[in-house]
């Protein structure tokens, strides 16, 4: 155990007792001072001997179950230990007595709500939190908690449900993530071939954001159910220019939508089209099309020139490979093929926020939970493996 938890038992012990001590002189009763067990508590810490401390405290408490401040330290560094089953039972016992104060059985039934949360016992937890969330100073948090529980259980509905009771509760709107709740919805009824549904929900979600990339490609993917290929290539037009890290995520939807048009041997100028649009959007294309294996046509042949001589990592590779000269069209291409069969072998995608990294693109971190945050890595930065 480190001794940054140590110090929790330390201050919660400490705390406890003083809480205890003064409530008694308060009431005229005699004064106590700390048990032996408190006080080899305590010794057990200074010698760094945390274990030894935890159960010298949980020996005090038995014999003295007025110190409930430290009951809660202790829980509370049992769930953080992982020793679940434990802090479940402390709490429980807390939650059950019927000489505890009001505001200490709030305490408790939340502390005892994160335990099941932390033991994935969902429905348990979200029992407790729904009745927490009626009212109480643990409301707030209640419905916190709630929102992640029910986008853990991907209830979209229910999610959105609770953002909106945390709005009137004067909480900013979470406009993104409510913008991607309604886009779930819309995936849901999109496979249901509820296509009326899905565009509802689509509508709902561009009402939000104002730029909101994801709705534009789920009204694009409907458009291709209902093989409305004009309306769909309108569509995906605007994505990789307004936000060009999902290029990857336009590349198929286009091969479609040509696709229905019986026009895929356009893809090539398509994206040399995109490409002009500026270095960020030619880079993000070029990525692209060396991921997805669209690299080989002529008509990419120079942005792909651009985006080696742009990515250092790349630059550097070429460099070293062409011996200081341009290389030729089937060096060009077959820098693509390598760089695609590297990037298929790593991590592709990287949350910003917690550095979760993964090879497939998702909207939501499975780390860390936050919207929007996977970002692309460029050949460079994909586990390194191009610099090894």
């Amino acid at each position: 155990m480190k001794w940054g938890e140590a110090a929790l038992i330390l201050s919660g012990a400490l705390v406890g007792w003083y809480a205890t001590r003064r409530a008694r002189i308060d009431l005229g009763a005699p004064q106590k001072g700390p048990s032996s067990d408190y006080l080899t508590g305590l010794n057990f810490l200074v010698n760094e001997q945390p274990d030894r401390a935890v159960e010298a405290f949980l020996r005090a408490v038995a014999l003295e179950p007025d110190t409930i401040e430290t009951q809660f330290a202790l829980g509370a560094l049992f769930r953080r230990r992982g020793e679940v089953d434990r802090a479940i039972r402390m709490h429980q016992n807390l939650v059950e007595r019927v000489d505890l104060l009001p505001a200490f059985r709030e305490q408790a039934t939340y502390a005892l709500a994160q335990d099941y949360l932390k033991a994935g016992l969902y429905d348990r937890a979200e029992k407790l939190l729904v009745g927490l969330a009626e009212g109480g100073p643990y409301r707030l948090p209640a419905l916190k908690d709630l929102v992640l529980i029910y986008e853990l259980e991907r209830d979209w509905a229910k999610a959105i449900e609770m953002h909106e009771i945390l709005a009137r509760s004067g909480k900013p709107d979470q406009a993104i993530a409510l913008a991607h709740y309604r886009c779930e919805l819309a995936e849901l009824a999109r496979r249901a071939q509820d296509f009326a549904a899905a565009k509802a929900q689509v509508k709902l979600a561009s009402a939000g954001p104002r730029q909101f990339p994801r709705s534009v490609l789920v009204r694009a993917d409907i458009a291709l159910d209902e093989a409305d290929a004009t309306l769909a290539l309108s569509l995906l037009r605007r994505v990789p220019v307004e936000s060009p890290q999902l290029a990857c995520e336009v590349l198929p939807r286009l091969v479609r939508a040509l696709q229905l048009q019986g026009q895929e041997e356009r893809l090539p100028a398509v994206l040399a089209e995109f490409a002009g649009e500026g270095s960020e959007v030619a880079d993000a294309i070029a990525h692209a099309a060396i991921l997805t294996g669209n690299a080989e046509s002529p008509a990419l042949l120079h942005v792909l020139r651009g985006y080696y001589a742009r990515d250092p990592s790349v630059a550097e590779l070429v460099q070293a490979l062409s011996a200081d000269r341009t290389p030729d069209d089937a060096a060009v291409r077959a820098l693509a093929r390598a760089l695609r069969r590297q990037a298929l072998q790593v991590a592709r995608y990287r949350c910003g926020d917690c550095g979760f990294s993964a090879s497939t693109f998702f909207w939501q971190c499975p780390g860390c939970k936050s919207w929007d945050t996977m970002k692309p890595l460029g050949p460079g930065e994909q586990g390194g493996s191009l610099r090894s």
